[in-house]
């Protein structure tokens, strides 16, 4: 059953880690993608209320992972964080590349230019 250089349980371990991570990039991707059609204080609390949310329940599910269960921690860890950078960039760019395509009249309607000189 272990055939290879590393045994089943790394790679397991690795893909625990790595799926968390995934369901926590997706999570964010969801949220930014409701948040930046949203006014910019819906927007905040989307986001940061989201990313806190997401950081809490991570880490409590990992918590409970590394300790009930008997799978590898450090593949656990290395899956987990690698997938979660590689989410983390894209989730920057994606977000980033969706604020630049949209309409900016809203924003400059609410802008007032005190046009009075002395």
């Amino acid at each position: 059953m272990t055939e290879g250089f590393w045994p089943e349980s790394i790679w397991l371990s690795a893909l625990v880690g790595a799926g968390i991570a995934g369901l926590y990039s997706f999570g964010a991707l969801w949220l930014g993608k409701i948040a930046i059609r949203s006014s910019q204080r819906a927007f905040m609390m989307l986001v940061l209320g989201g990313m806190v949310a997401r950081v809490f329940v991570t880490l409590i599910l990992l918590t409970i992972i590394l300790l009930l269960t008997s799978l590898e921690s450090t593949a656990l860890l290395a899956g987990f964080f690698i997938v979660f950078a590689i989410g983390l960039t894209a989730e920057t760019i994606i977000l980033h590349r969706r604020q630049n395509t949209l309409p900016t009249g809203n924003i400059q309607k609410n802008i007032k230019v005190d046009s009075h000189t002395d």
